[in-house]
């Protein structure tokens, strides 16, 4: 008698397992957030031309180019390199994000070659195809850096990603960098 009813109760777990998992995919299938949508539109490679104002947005740009390969992680996140080289100088960066169900609101971590990882928190636009982040980072000697991003969608093919951060004697932000992505054919 012992043995059957531990039959029974594996089979009971392994049919609540099967059917949990069958009709929690279907649902969360049904309602993919437009997000995600916007995201998985980034997956291919795409050329980079970077412009960085160190002194200010009214200082000379430093240009330089860059590679970014974004691939799709699952359903819910995508991957993302982003190489480029600047005065012999090779920078890498890596991140994924997607989706969170639970804080409704994009989520990713981005990491370089420095000791401390970024995260980033964002909300879609729809009405001018635009990404908000907005991402908690440390500086080299570990002191917490708040920074704004936008991303718009200008075309299937192009992106602009603008990057802003904390103004040094004042309230607010001020452009840093931006970056216009091109896909590759």
């Amino acid at each position: 008698m012992k043995v059957s009813i531990t039959m029974h109760n594996r089979i009971t777990f392994i049919l609540t397992l099967f059917f949990g998992i069958v009709f929690s995919g279907s649902a969360q299938e049904k309602s993919v957030p437009i997000e995600l949508q916007v995201l998985k539109g980034a997956v291919g490679v795409w050329d980079a031309s970077i412009k960085v104002w160190p002194k200010g947005p009214g200082s000379t740009p430093i240009e330089f180019k860059g590679v970014e390969t974004n691939r799709s992680y699952g359903e819910y996140w995508i991957a993302s390199d982003f190489d480029s080289e600047f005065m012999g100088q090779t920078t890498k960066v890596h991140s994924i994000v997607g989706y969170d169900l639970d804080e409704k609101m994009m989520v990713g971590k981005v990491i370089d070659q420095g000791p401390y990882a970024a995260k980033m928190t964002g909300d879609y636009i729809k009405e001018s195809k635009t990404v908000h982040w907005t991402t908690k980072v440390k500086g080299p000697g570990g002191t917490p850096i708040l920074q704004k991003t936008t991303v718009t969608q200008v075309s299937a093919d192009e992106r602009l990603l603008v990057l802003s951060v904390p103004k040094k004697d004042e309230e607010g932000f001020v452009k840093f960098m931006q970056i216009k992505f091109v896909r590759r054919k």
